[in-house]
Parts: structure tokens; C-alpha cells; sequence
């Protein structure tokens, strides 16, 4: 039987700014709807549901309570859902057969409360492009025992037509206030807040890839992943322009790039990618001015760090200027509406490339990276620093793809290997990129007019064990042959 899906575009924005939302004759309603919603989520004490990606919700709104389970799924702004919803008497979970695949997993005798959402919506329905989209204006608050957190947001959800309409609106949003891709669900925030899982800085998180998934849905899952990490530590990055934040944002940043990199094959006819690609291209060179600085503070002291830092507060007021752009905010609304429907998805000009079967696509990715950085590799210690740094940025593709396929290689076998691989890379990408700290840090300290002897020490000695490392990679047999 099909199942009931929701398709919904998330954006995050401040109060002030949805209060101007509000007012805006491009999102009039003369039937707006006003309510108070108040949310219970529900979990087992082991928070089974949430392991396996579901949540349980039981809303009262205007004297009814609605019970609805969804499936969830990390997003990048468009959210498809499988939901289950239906009335109940009471505000407390009754788990039957109609709830979905629930009746199997759990029993309402099992469920706690794990927390609780009581938000503020205004609900307008408008028409754009051919489309019925109804935009809900969230303002409210999340508990969870003690703790509690802001909720600010826009549901823009689809009842009719396709979904090109969402994000031509969303653009149209982030025209008169800054609007910004959501990537978490309500649900997912209140378990982040129920179980102190916010985070100085986030890591990317392992993607949930399927074996069975064709290239074109592989793909869409890792850009998503990477989008994801991006903006999971932007809002603490433009909050406090911290270094660990910045790195994160950037290594999102670059392993997207990567992704379009490693798919070549499958975006070439695509005209938006390359668009895409530079605007990618513009905004991780506004971060990487900042980083370049961090790496080398801590390595000097005196009136040479203090330059250092004043250096590093232009940067970072230049960085941050780009990522409060416009053009930065609707980069990431322009990458999920890309993946969701962009033309490499809906008309590929070679179909044979989009349902290759991605396992079958991945090994052929890993085994092209892997050859060229033993081509570009050759003669590690003698080559440039431009030439080491083409080598590195190979090793940095190969990596990535390691990361993002080793869903698809799961057998004990397969994970040892796939181990074996990932530390030996991992020891030659240390090497090098020590060695291009080095490179980049005499340009900076000449830039600057400081003299030190830093990008000179221990250079030879990392080039010889740079080269090591990459022999040693070469030996150890690939995870995916």
C-alpha cells in the first residue's frame, strides 16, 4: 500500500524577522488561520522509536488531539515523510495497527514522555506557480524537563502541484529577510535538547546509504549529508566566529565539492552544477582565508601572533559578510531545490549514468581516485608545492569517497579493510597536510612582514615520511576490489 507522504520545505529566520513575514503582502491570506499547538513527543525509555527513525507526537489543536507518527529522515530543507496520522481521545499514545509499522515495534504501555513543543502558528494558504503551498509560521518553545530552547521557523508544505513553487518562494523570502535552509526536524531538535547533544561544533555524521540505491539517489544522499553538516554549524559559527565551528563549515563545504568532483560523470550535462560548483567555490574561499590564519596563530607568540589575530578579525568580518549574503542563504536553498528536481535528476541527458547501481558506481570512483593520486603522487618529495598540493587535494577526494561508500561495504571482511585503507590514508593526509600548513604560512608571513623560521622546520623530515605514507597506501589492498 502507498504510503501517506508530506513534503515540506523548512527555513529557519529570527522572530523579528517572521513578525516582517507576516506582514508582507507577498504571503497575504485573508483566510489566515491562528492556533496554539502543543506538541507531546513520546519515546520508549531506550528511545527505540528515534533508533529506528521514527517519531510519535500527540498534538492538541482547538479542542482535538491528533496522534501522528512520521519516519524520519535527515533533510536538507525539502523534507518527504512517510506520515501516519489520525484522532485520538486523550492526550496520551494508543498505538494500533493504522499507526504505520509502530503496532510491530512498540506497545503504548512502553512510552514516556520525552518531550514537548508549544508553539504559536499562523497558517496562510498561498497560491505560486501553479502550486497550493501552505506556509505555517512557527514562533514558540521547546521543553524537555529543565531545559528549554527558541522556535523559530517556516513549514512551507505542498498540498498541490510540484515542488519548484516552494523554492521559488523561499527565494522570494530570503529577498526581504534572511531566511535560511532548515536541515532539523521539531522533533529532532527536542531530542537534542532532552539529551544535552548540542554541540561546540558538529562532525559529519556517517551517510545512511542503501546498497540497493541507484548513483542519482547515492548522490542526493551524501550532497544532503554535506549541506546538513554545513548547516548544522553555521548558526554557531555566525554566533561566535569560533575556529573548531569555522573548520567544520569548511570541511562541509569541501567534502560537497568533493561529491561533485567524484560524480562527475553523472552531472556533466547538468548546465546549473558548474553555477553551483563556483558559488561553492567562492564561499569556501571566504572561510579558508580565516582558517589558513587559525592554523598559524598558535604557532607564533608576541607582537607577531597579535598582528596574526588583528589579521584574523578582518578575515573573519570578511567571511562573515559573505555568509550573511543573500546570495550565500540561497546558495543552500538552490542546492536542495538542485537535488530534489534539478536536471540532472529529472532529465539526464544519459540515463545510463543515474540507475547504475551505486555500488557499482562507487568502486569505480574509489579505484579513479586512487590512480590518480599514485600518478600525481609519484615522486612525492621532489615535486612543488603546487604539485604536492594537487597529490593532496586527491588524497582529500579519496578520502571523502571512503567515508561517504563505506555503507555499501558492511561485511566483517570488508569493514576491516575498509579499517586498513582509511588509517593508512589518513596518516599520508596528516603528512601532507602538515606539509602545506608549511607552504601556506610562508606566504602568510611574508604577506605580513614577519620573519620566522616555522615553514622551514621538520619539512624534510615530513616529505620523506609524506612519501612513506603514500607508499604504504599503495600496498594495502582496496576495500572495495
Amino acid at each position: 500500500m502507498h504510503e501517506p507522504e508530506e513534503v515540506e520545505l523548512k527555513l529557519e529566520l529570527e522572530p523579528k524577522d517572521l513578525r516582517r513575514l507576516e506582514q508582507s503582502p507577498l504571503l497575504r491570506d485573508e483566510d489566515e488561520a491562528t492556533d496554539r499547538l502543543v506538541s507531546r513527543y513520546f519515546d520508549t525509555p531506550e528511545r527505540n522509536l528515534r533508533r529506528a527513525g521514527y517519531t510519535l507526537r500527540v498534538r492538541h489543536r482547538s479542542g482535538h488531539d491528533v496522534q501522528t507518527v512520521k519516519q524520519e529522515k535527515p533533510g536538507a530543507g525539502l523534507f518527504v515523510r512517510p506520515e501516519w496520522e489520525r484522532p485520538i481521545r486523550g492526550r496520551k499514545p494508543m498505538i494500533e495497527e493504522c499507526d504505520g509499522p509502530l503496532s510491530a515495534l512498540i506497545g503504548d504501555d512502553e512510552l514516556e514522555l520525552a518531550f514537548t513543543t508549544d508553539v504559536k502558528r499562523l497558517v496562510r494558504n498561498i497560491a505560486v506557480g501553479g502550486a497550493w503551498i501552505e506556509v505555517a509560521f512557527d514562533d514558540g518553545r521547546i521543553r524537555a524537563g529543565s531545559n528549554r530552547a527558541a522556535l523559530c521557523e517556516l513549514e512551507l508544505e505542498l498540498k498541490s502541484g510540484t515542488p519548484a513553487p516552494l523554492f521559488a518562494l523561499a527565494r522570494e523570502m530570503n529577498a526581504l529577510v534572511p531566511v535560511r535552509l532548515g536541515v532539523r526536524s521539531k522533533a529532532e531538535r527536542g531530542y537534542a535538547l532532552a539529551e544535552g547533544e548540542y554541540a561546540p561544533a558538529l562532525k559529519a555524521e556517517p551517510v545512511r546509504l542503501d546498497p540497493a540505491m541507484d548513483a542519482a539517489d547515492g548522490f542526493a544522499a551524501i550532497a544532503s549529508a554535506c549541506i546538513r553538516h554545513f548547516r548544522l554549524n553555521e548558526p554557531l559559527l555566525l554566533e561566535t566566529g569560533g575556529a573548531e565551528a569555522l573548520h567544520q563549515a569548511r570541511v562541509a563545504l569541501r567534502r560537497l565539492r568533493s561529491a561533485f568532483s567524484s560524480f562527475k560523470s553523472l552531472l556533466a550535462d547538468d548546465p546549473q552544477a558548474q553555477t553551483l560548483r563556483r558559488s561553492l567555490r567562492w564561499l569556501a574561499s571566504e572561510l579558508g582565508a580565516v582558517r589558513d590564519l587559525d592554523v598559524l596563530i598558535p604557532k607564533l607568540d608576541g607582537a607577531d601572533r597579535e598582528r596574526l589575530v588583528e589579521a584574523r578579525s578582518v578575515a573573519w568580518g570578511d567571511a562573515r559578510t559573505a555568509l550573511e549574503s543573500v546570495r550565500a542563504r540561497e546558495l543552500m536553498i538552490d542546492l536542495a531545490e538542485w537535488l530534489a528536481i534539478g536536471t540532472w535528476r529529472t532529465r539526464p541527458a544519459d540515463p545510463r549514468h543515474a540507475s547504475r547501481p551505486l555500488r557499482e558506481a562507487a568502486a569505480e570512483m574509489l579505484a579513479h581516485h586512487r590512480r590518480r593520486l599514485k600518478r600525481r603522487g609519484h615522486d612525492l618529495a621532489s615535486l612543488s608545492d603546487h604539485d604536492r598540493h594537487r597529490a593532496r587535494i586527491e588524497a582529500k577526494k579519496l578520502r571523502y569517497a571512503s567515508e561517504f561508500f563505506a555503507a555499501l561495504w558492511t561485511g566483517k571482511r570488508e569493514t576491516k579493510r575498509h579499517a586498513r585503507f582509511v588509517g593508512a590514508l589518513e596518516t599520508l593526509q596528516d603528512h601532507l597536510g602538515a606539509l602545506n600548513d608549511r607552504a601556506v604560512a610562508a606566504d602568510l608571513l611574508a604577506r605580513h612582514d614577519i620573519a620566522s623560521d616555522h615553514p622551514r622546520k621538520g619539512r624534510k623530515r615530513l616529505l620523506r615520511k609524506a612519501e612513506r605514507a603514500l607508499g604504504t597506501l599503495m600496498e594495502v589492498n582496496p576495500f572495495w576490489a
